[in-house]
């Protein structure tokens, strides 16, 4: 049976010390890659992995050429706690509409289910 990664442990692996988080301006390969397998578990139940896997990879491909790690970091808990601001609410709008135009413009199908 495959362990799930915990992503608090990951993210203290990772950054080691305060100084490592200073310093640390791009979004850590690892994070994405949580983000993409939380993205694809909530959403294949609904809509299938042919439209999951762009839709998600497209998300976390935004996510990292969007943020930077601080307002990574700042998104992230606010989705924690489902207390979104309205500008990172605007984000979240601005990238699903994004990616669902991507998807549109390939001919994936969007919407529907399995």
């Amino acid at each position: 049976m495959k362990r799930a990664i915990k992503p608090l442990a990951v993210f203290i692996a990772m950054l080691g010390s305060g100084a490592a988080l200073a310093q640390k301006t791009e979004i850590p390969a690892e994070l994405l890659d949580l983000d993409r397998q939380r993205c694809m578990t909530d959403c294949v139940p609904g809509f299938g992995e042919e439209t999951c896997k762009p839709l998600c990879e497209c998300t976390v491909a935004e996510f990292k050429k969007r943020l930077d790690f601080d307002k990574y970091l700042d998104l992230s808990a606010q989705l924690s706690r489902n207390e979104l601001t309205a500008e990172n609410r605007g984000f979240l709008d601005s990238v699903a509409k994004y990616c669902t135009a991507q998807l549109d413009k390939a001919g994936v199908p969007v919407g529907g289910g399995k």
